[in-house]
């Protein structure tokens, strides 16, 4: 790095467009004949399912910009925006994950003014649960929201005029988010039960508002537990669908830029421990994408199920996987491991037998090494016993 000479690396920080490489492949299409009519000839269906009575409107794929030919233009289709969902007390563990945000990604606050042709900035939404997850919105909740971050000393540094372009808190309004899907806006008032993992909940009980199974109003802790769960599965994919970027858990911490996986274009998330499963703690997904279409619309039928288990369960169904790609999980807390019965030769030292032993604290640490081309994932997670061991 100090002789100067970078070319050899260049290709890992920026895109160079008159190197660009392009990946083609045969794609083959279901053939029903040249005088078939019927979309659907040729599929196969559940006896107990009907076609969808619309089919599901598709864009044609957005125009691809270099970075490097113009570093100022922000990607409306692709947003540099790291998404995160947060309920209840903000504590330290939001309040660092924003402190290596800050670190490590090229915002440009150590400039006075940020020019306006200087390179895409990426932000950070912050999306706020004011009250239990099923609660009916208050016409104070904004502000209060405000007033409750102000006064709170992990989330008031913040709030300085300094981080206004790169930090924002939002307010998050369940039925206002469901309502801004196009594939869910329409049913899912209909449905009287929301599931994760195969654990439903029973929303029919529930104070209602705006029509029968709107999600309005718990005020059991049980109920706020479920919902809260469910609640997590779901914001992350429509945050992603309906303004694009990268949802992190509240327990990544950032190691270095993301500007090579900006640079990127397709879905990801990275793999659970040794299993062939999804884990959306990190997720990528893109604005409107066929593939969140696809995602929503098949969880609809299955009771809004979009746990990550299960998310993988829809993609494989399809052979879509390539679509949705399962980046590498380089290291696995040996804890989690052992739990689960696998790595039991060589157990972690106390021996843990439950994750409730150890589940009192933990951050992930995600660091992005390689080309984006051959991309893997490094990510360790350091655990706190609770005072009480």
């Amino acid at each position: 790095m100090r002789r100067g000479k970078l070319d050899d690396w260049r290709y890992i920080y920026l895109e160079q467009p008159q190197n660009a490489t392009f990946e083609t492949r045969d794609v083959h299409y279901l053939r029903t004949g040249p005088a078939s009519p019927d979309p659907d000839g040729g599929l196969r269906k559940h006896r107990s399912e009907d076609w969808e009575a619309t089919p599901i409107p598709l864009r044609r794929p957005p125009r691809y910009v270099s970075p490097s030919a113009n570093p100022a233009y922000c990607d409306p289709e692709s947003s540099r925006i790291f998404h995160m969902f947060w309920a209840g007390e903000f504590t330290d563990k939001p309040y660092l994950a924003l402190l290596s945000f800050l670190f490590t990604q090229n915002t440009g606050l150590h400039l006075k003014t940020y020019p306006a042709d200087g390179p895409c900035r990426s932000q950070f939404w912050v999306w706020i649960n004011p009250g239990p997850a099923a609660s009916i919105p208050d016409p104070n909740a904004l502000n209060d929201m405000l007033d409750h971050l102000k006064s709170n000393p992990w989330s008031s540094p913040f709030l300085h005029p300094r981080f206004k372009d790169v930090i924002q808190f939002k307010m998050w309004n369940t039925t206002e988010q469901l309502d801004h899907i196009p594939e869910l806006k329409d049913e899912w008032r209909t449905k009287t039960l929301f599931t994760s993992a195969g654990k439903s909940q029973n929303l029919a009980g529930l104070s209602q508002i705006g029509g029968p199974g709107n999600i309005a109003g718990s005020k059991s802790s049980d109920t706020y537990d479920r919902l809260s769960v469910i609640l997590s599965d779901l914001a992350r994919f429509i945050l992603c669908h309906r303004f694009g970027g990268i949802y992190l858990d509240a327990d990544i911490l950032l190691l270095r830029d993301w500007e090579e996986l900006w640079g990127w274009k397709g879905a990801f998330a990275y793999r659970w421990s040794r299993m062939e499963k999804y884990n959306t703690a990190v997720m990528h997904l893109n604005k409107n994408s066929a593939l969140g279409s696809f995602i929503f619309k098949t969880a609809l039928k299955n009771n809004m199920d979009l746990h990550p288990h299960t998310i993988w369960k829809y993609v494989k169904d399809a052979h879509l996987e390539d679509l949705l790609r399962r980046l590498p999980d380089a290291l696995f807390d040996s804890a989690w491991l052992n739990t689960e019965g696998f790595q039991l030769t060589r157990p972690p030292q106390p021996f843990f037998t439950e994750l409730e032993t150890f589940y009192c604290h933990s951050v992930d640490f995600i660091d992005f090494i390689g080309p984006a081309s051959s991309t893997s994932l490094r990510r360790q997670r350091r655990t706190v016993l609770p005072h009480k061991h």
